[in-house]
């Protein structure tokens, strides 16, 4: 049985794996990965990360949980944070980055922490997540409360970082959330989270290499997270990014196409609308269709 142990503070805690985790399995379908061909490695690869939204769907009912938590935490000026290592931590960090131009939020509403810091987004900081006591750290430095969402990232469930941030978030009455992709991991009772997802998808075509499928299922589940809770806090009409933060050409444009259809005003109308309105789509919406309305005879 494997074993990882970790200290918080002056008490020792110990998360268990009955079996070694899938993510550091020997994957049958590779093991001549070095033999293939170029064509035939793209083959494997690909069929390899099709198989992850099934695994992804299995999970359904506890993605639905997470989204609820995070909608009931927002509504309530809560935060959602993001706790990883390693790649985890670079997804959790580039969809925290993400939504303040997609959904006009404040940067503090959705935070990505990652042990070793800021020079931890382009290389290995040595140690950083083996540090329990970092991760606790990193809570208490943003003063989580019982209004915030914690979800910890960590391929193999154990990494020491990111439970020493979920026992202290716990403690905080924070919600807590693991994503990892080993369904053998044994938790304490003493550490129990508000919710886990824990599919097994396989082991990597590169042995313990975790960007891959482990990668792309916890890239799928922050977009899902995030996405659907925005939705959830009106952030979004229809399909379309009501709140977005129009920043370049780009933006200005699908801007622009966003009041039109919100408004039934032409470009040129809902363009002069934006600039009017500092380039707020709700409200340049709202003053088009005011001037579209029938007067009163």
């Amino acid at each position: 049985m494997k074993r990882q142990k970790s200290e918080v503070g002056a008490q020792k805690f110990e998360i268990r794996s009955a079996r070694l985790s899938p993510t550091e399995q020997r994957n049958p379908r590779s093991m001549k990965l070095d033999e293939m061909s170029i064509a035939q490695a793209v083959d494997l690869m690909l069929s390899e990360e099709a198989s992850v939204p099934r695994k992804l769907m299995a999970e359904r009912v506890r993605i639905t949980q997470v989204v609820k938590h995070i909608v009931t935490t927002f509504k309530r000026g809560g935060r959602l944070f993001y706790v990883g290592t390693g790649t985890s931590g670079r997804l959790g960090v580039l969809d925290a980055s993400e939504c303040p131009p997609t959904f006009r939020s404040p940067p503090e509403m959705v935070q990505g922490i990652i042990a070793g810091g800021q020079n931890a987004m382009w290389k290995s900081i040595e140690g950083a997540e083996d540090d329990s006591t970092a991760g606790e750290r990193a809570i208490e430095f943003r003063g989580i409360t019982q209004r915030d969402v914690v979800v910890g990232i960590a391929a193999s469930g154990t990494t020491p970082f990111v439970w020493g941030a979920l026992r202290e978030a716990r403690r905080r009455r924070a919600k807590t959330v693991l994503i990892c992709f080993n369904p053998f991991l044994r938790i304490p009772n003493k550490l129990c989270l508000t919710v886990v997802i824990a599919p097994n998808l396989g082991p990597e075509i590169l042995t313990g290499s975790t960007r891959l499928k482990a990668g792309t299922a916890t890239k799928l589940l922050l977009n899902m997270f995030t996405t659907l809770a925005m939705v959830g806090i009106g952030k979004v009409k229809s399909n379309l990014m009501v709140d977005l933060l129009p920043v370049n050409a780009k933006l200005r444009d699908r801007a622009t196409r966003i009041v039109q259809e919100l408004s039934g005003a032409d470009y040129a109308a809902a363009r002069k609308a934006l600039i009017e309105s500092a380039w707020v789509i709700k409200r340049a919406a709202a003053a088009l269709r005011r001037l579209r309305r029938p007067r009163a005879s």
